[in-house]
């Protein structure tokens, strides 16, 4: 992260990242749908395939959250952490579409009712805000 980039904003966003990401990780790789990219990597896949993406996406979301709290400490200087980042922010736009538009609760399907068109709503509103942080301590 560039120095000049250190605002309290960005740090307290980092370390949610961070978080999120070691804790998604860590439930993906157990197999209890750690986040709703496993989701999305299920309604595309099934069987061992999906298992086996599922377990892969879930270690990339571990080590990449490693590397967003470890950033807070020391500088890295390495393009690894970056590449995981980018891998994360293109799966999370994937997911977006899939779950929140395309899903079986998506703008496209089954909103009928106000309350159904507000759960999509906010659902849509945070993974629109972990997709901003993404992209806002990738750097």
């Amino acid at each position: 992260m560039k120095e000049n980039n250190r605002t309290v904003g960005t740090l307290f966003l980092q370390i949610a990242l961070g978080l999120l990401f070691v804790v998604s990780g860590i439930w993906t790789v157990q197999g209890t749908n750690g986040d709703d990219v496993a989701y999305a990597i299920k309604s595309l896949f099934s069987g061992d395939a999906a298992n086996i993406i599922c377990i892969v996406f879930g270690i990339i979301e571990i080590v990449a959250g490693f590397f967003l709290l470890l950033r807070l400490f020391v500088s890295l200087n390495t393009g690894l952490d970056t590449l995981l980042m980018i891998i994360i922010l293109v799966s999370w736009i994937v997911m977006i579409v899939l779950v929140d538009f395309a899903g079986r609760n998506g703008l496209f399907n089954n909103l009928g009712s106000a309350s159904e068109f507000c759960g999509f709503l906010k659902r849509f509103a945070i993974h629109l805000l972990v997709l901003g942080a993404v992209i806002k301590v990738k750097d």
